[in-house]
């Protein structure tokens, strides 16, 4: 998921002569037991990175429960907010040291200083499908929402969805009646019958659709790379060398994920985490593709999904008045 980075001298030498343990030679077998019998010193790094739940979180989740950060150096804690704007906020506050957020709420907070003030150094996940609009089951298309009451988080992903969705029927967000909520109080809302329509995710979409209360009519697959969970850090922390150590234990929990053999005990994990059952987290994380280190990587670069998107999703947001100035991609996006 994340976009490696160079790793300082001065922690290269110190790896060397043994003062730091390096991620995994403290292990045995594939499970990452740490070996006993050693001791071990080393005060590991503390990290607190901001969040709200999501099955795009699968690798933090397994790398926590397995104790992959512990084996890479690291203390590492998530701290859940409402939403990626509130997870930005805590970031730019320095409350965290790294937020997990959707690119269009790093792209907004960004926009709104003067200075360079964040950098995305990876992205984590991509929508295809995990995200969407439930409507009731009298509604039959997207132009049938003029008028209707729809259930959205404004000026965040979901609202940058609904535009979309709105704009393949000749209509804007000014053409229905828009509540501002989160995206799980919308599914929570529309399943209790408030709501014509909502912006929401999984397993909000899941769980309407198969209690009847309503229909999937549009999501994140009908709008390839329009919603994308990105890793973002303050610009002072672009070059930390810890963020590494947080790369290395995100693929120890990918992979343990991937593997076949410890797939079903790391969706155990997720299910866990997002309190659903294990066959709901399987299925959720069908509907979203998660990046590996070096993936991750490339799309960054220039002509890369990322790179793409923060020009698209900036333009967007600047022509619809919801931000000031457009970001460029280079601006936003941590050089290697």
């Amino acid at each position: 998921m994340m976009k490696k980075k160079m790793i300082s001298m001065v922690l290269i030498l110190t790896m060397a002569t043994g003062l730091m343990t390096g991620c995994g030679s403290n292990e045995t077998g594939e499970t990452g037991q740490k070996e006993t019998g050693t001791a071990d010193t080393t005060e590991n790094k503390t990290v607190t990175m901001a969040s709200n739940p999501f099955v795009g979180l699968a690798p933090f989740y397994v790398a926590m429960d397995k104790g992959f950060f512990e084996d890479c150096g690291l203390d590492f804690s998530m701290v859940d907010f409402d939403d990626s704007s509130a997870s930005c906020s805590a970031l730019l506050a320095g409350k965290v040291d790294l937020a997990y957020t959707t690119l269009d709420a790093a792209i907004i907070a960004e926009s709104q200083y003067e200075e360079d003030m964040l950098d995305v150094t990876a992205i984590v996940d991509e929508s295809a499908g995990a995200d969407g609009i439930l409507v009731k089951n009298d509604i039959n298309s997207i132009a049938d929402l003029k008028g209707k009451t729809v259930g959205v988080s404004i000026n965040q992903t979901s609202h940058y969805l609904l535009m979309q969705a709105l704009e393949t029927a000749g209509l804007t967000d000014a053409d229905v009646d828009l509540v501002n909520m989160t995206s799980s109080d919308a599914g929570v809302s529309f399943i209790s019958g408030d709501l014509d329509a909502a912006v929401t995710w999984e397993p909000y979409l899941s769980n309407a659709v198969e209690q009847g209360v309503g229909k999937l009519i549009f999501s994140s697959k009908d709008a390839p790379g329009s919603i994308v969970d990105v890793l973002a850090v303050g610009t002072d922390n672009k070059d930390a060398a810890w963020l590494a150590q947080v790369n290395e234990a995100y693929e120890k929990g990918l992979d343990y994920l991937n593997d076949a053999s410890t797939h079903e005990e790391a969706v155990e994990i997720v299910a866990k985490h997002l309190e659903v059952s294990a066959d709901e987290a399987d299925s959720m994380i069908s509907t979203i593709k998660l990046y590996s280190p070096e993936d991750s990587s490339a799309e960054l670069k220039d002509e890369g999904l990322v790179y793409q998107a923060v020009g698209k999703i900036s333009g967007f947001y600047f022509d619809k008045g919801i931000i000031e100035k457009p970001v460029e991609p280079s601006q936003l996006l941590a050089e290697e």
